[in-house]
């Protein structure tokens, strides 16, 4: 196997950065630092390689949550006097959720402070005239670690939907209140008992205050592993320019190391706007690699349910037969919670996938967490990888 020989290379690489540059919060100078170490790893390889800048709100993804239990305590006080007020705050607690976290929107970001996020980026000329073009990427920032699910585990999926159904009771007792409210009518007993079960609700909504840190992650998994196969497959082209093995007659390739995914897709959205032209003027694929650690997880994603974002059925088919060819075995699976960059492709109606090696039926113990480190990636999750994708920009280049 051709992505063997660079095994090492791509696990160097990852305890290269955690060690030296260590976390990457979005928009960071340790992210910038890490785009700057890709620039410099992808020259070798790239016919131009830069760092590209863009403007976002890195803390407005996830800084909502403490809006939304500030809205749930102020309801659940109005609750008692005017529950219309209650109705209202609730709606907007649940659009803001909506919005801010399930579908990725910047609803809220003109409310926190704006900075430079920045992403590495290469470009690898084919032998001859371009026709078409495969983007190969990981993103270069960290999570902050997510509280909740350090300390719950695998149960936090269980309590976070329990508290969103906390927040849909408030607003449905409320809505039924208010009704009375507008008729003129005395409550009944009913809604007091109510009124004291949402109260009764608020320490587990209360939790959210401090649902993340603003400490962030090793990031060793999450996601400095997909750019260290993103560096992996530079590598191999510049040796397979002058060894004789497959490098792209008329496929442009592009690596990335994108910047602030963490921050919400800030960075791909930022991305995909300044070059949808480009983009969309040849066939264009894009290959995001994120959460690689074991190859007996080896996953490809069709679908991503908070972003609504459906991926290229023939990309994904192709990532399948590829994985048969070589006997290795490949889920196809949803993201049912939170996204991946591909999201931002997918929903500009560009060809893309996600390419996973981690265990997604569960919250497993270094995504997002402190232990995020190299100590729990397989060198061999690496090669298994960077070697599908040299399989599948081989087949495209044949089209």
């Amino acid at each position: 196997m051709r992505a063997d020989r660079y095994k090492d290379y791509m696990y160097k690489l990852i305890d290269r950065v955690v060690r030296d540059i260590g976390p990457r919060e979005p928009c960071s100078i340790q992210e910038k630092q890490l785009g700057e170490l890709l620039v410099e790893e992808f020259k070798p390889s790239c016919d131009s390689a830069a760092i590209e800048s863009f403007t976002c709100s890195p803390t407005a993804f996830l800084g909502f949550f403490p809006i939304i239990v500030l809205l749930y305590i102020a309801s659940a006080a109005l609750y008692w006097v005017f529950p219309p007020a209650a109705a209202v705050l609730m709606f907007l607690a649940m659009t803001i959720f909506l919005l801010q976290f399930v579908r990725y929107c910047e609803f809220l970001d003109f409310l926190y402070p704006k900075k430079q996020g920045h992403s590495a980026i290469g470009v690898i000329k084919p032998k001859g005239e371009v026709k078409r073009r495969v983007v190969v990427a990981g993103h270069t920032d960290t999570a902050y670690e997510f509280n909740i699910w350090l300390f719950f585990k695998n149960a936090a999926i269980p309590v976070m939907i329990l508290t969103i159904l906390a927040f849909l009771f408030l607003l449905g007792i409320s809505l039924a209140k208010s009704i009375v409210w507008f008729q003129g009518v005395p409550a009944a007993p009913v809604y007091t008992a109510l009124g004291i079960a949402a109260v009764a609700l608020y320490p587990l909504v209360g939790m959210f205050l401090f649902f993340h840190t603003y400490v962030p992650v090793p990031g060793a998994m999450d996601n400095m592993a997909g750019c260290a196969v993103a560096a992996g497959l530079g590598k191999y082209l510049a040796d397979a320019r002058s060894n004789g093995e497959f490098f792209p007659e008329n496929t442009e390739v592009v690596l990335i190391g994108m910047g602030c995914e963490e921050a919400g897709l800030r960075g791909a959205r930022a991305y995909v706007k300044q070059h949808l032209g480009e983009l969309k003027k040849i066939p264009t694929h894009g290959l995001f690699v994120d959460g690689v650690y074991d190859e007996k997880f080896l996953t490809v994603i069709t679908r991503e349910i908070c972003t609504g974002a459906k991926h290229d059925p023939a990309l994904v088919k192709m990532a399948q037969e590829a994985a048969a060819k070589r006997n290795w075995p490949m889920l196809k699976t949803v993201i049912p919670l939170g996204a991946s960059d591909a999201t931002e492709f997918s929903r500009a109606g560009i060809s893309a996938t996600c390419l996973l090696c981690q265990d997604t039926s569960r919250l497993v113990p270094n995504y997002h967490t402190r232990y995020d480190t190299i100590e729990h990636i397989r060198p061999e999750s690496l090669a298994v990888t960077l070697q599908i994708i040299i399989d599948m920009l081989e087949r495209i280049d044949r089209q």
